[in-house]
């Protein structure tokens, strides 16, 4: 028999006006995290890590508090500004340009898992290729098995373009929405199967700056945000429950 709390969706919302995060481990995979950008107010992470691919090698670093293209802070920004007392962990596995590899992207995850991360925040997309599929489906699979919770945020060019890791069913898949609705809304016809705003009209970003950024890049850490919200009121929900839930939340918005 399963420990897990089962949850209502009335619970739920109660979560989402009353919790802080408190308790939760949350790994941003991502372009680093910039800790001195004065609007993240001293963020201390919980581990700061680079994943680094030289000469056909893939290793992993300890991290300095640096992001090497600004998204991942603005992403920080936005998860801490909704569950303020989550805990952060910053794992970079994209480089100056957002680029990076399928198989960096797999060892960011193993080290996050490893580390007992609960949720695991992916605001980037790769094409999906078919040899890439079986990466991707390997770490996404064992995640689920462990009760680890993937948010991911879906293309840029539509909800219907595929992409990994949000094309895969276990994934809590985020897209922006056009209305710039803070309230969560569901897609019953996409594998992106959620919506909410994806615009910020100021966020922290590199070198101590600000700038106005839209996206689902910025869409899908508001959803891990509460996600991280009723996994700190409800601990040890399982990823197919609490994606039920946010799916009866977003009918119900």
């Amino acid at each position: 028999m399963s420990d897990e709390p089962w949850i209502s969706p009335k619970q739920a919302r109660e979560a989402l006006i009353n919790s802080k995060g408190a308790g939760v481990k949350l790994a941003i995979l991502d372009s680093g995290i910039e800790t001195s950008h004065p609007d993240l107010f001293g963020l201390k992470l919980r581990d700061d890590v680079v994943i680094e691919s030289r000469g056909g090698k893939i290793n992993t670093v300890q991290g300095s508090g640096e992001d090497v293209f600004g998204h991942g802070t603005a992403v920080a920004a936005i998860i801490k500004r909704i569950a303020p007392e989550v805990d952060v962990g910053s794992f970079r596995v994209l480089g100056h340009f957002k680029e990076s590899r399928a198989e960096v992207i797999r060892e960011g995850v193993r080290e996050a898992a490893m580390r007992g991360y609960e949720i695991i925040q992916c605001s980037f997309g790769a094409p999906a290729r078919a040899e890439d599929t079986s990466i991707y489906k390997g770490w996404l699979d064992a995640l689920y098995l462990r009760g680890i919770h993937v948010v991911s945020s879906g293309s840029n060019a539509g909800f219907h373009t595929p992409e990994w890791p949000a094309y895969f069913p276990t994934v809590i898949a985020v897209g922006a929405c056009p209305n710039d609705s803070t309230k969560l809304q569901l897609n019953n016809d996409s594998m992106v199967e959620f919506a909410i705003t994806g615009h910020e009209k100021t966020i922290p970003w590199l070198r101590g700056e600000k700038r106005e950024v839209f996206g689902s890049s910025f869409a899908a850490p508001r959803v891990s945000a509460m996600l991280a919200q009723i996994l700190s009121a409800y601990p040890g929900t399982h990823p197919l429950h609490a994606k039920s839930l946010l799916r009866q939340l977003a009918l119900q918005s």
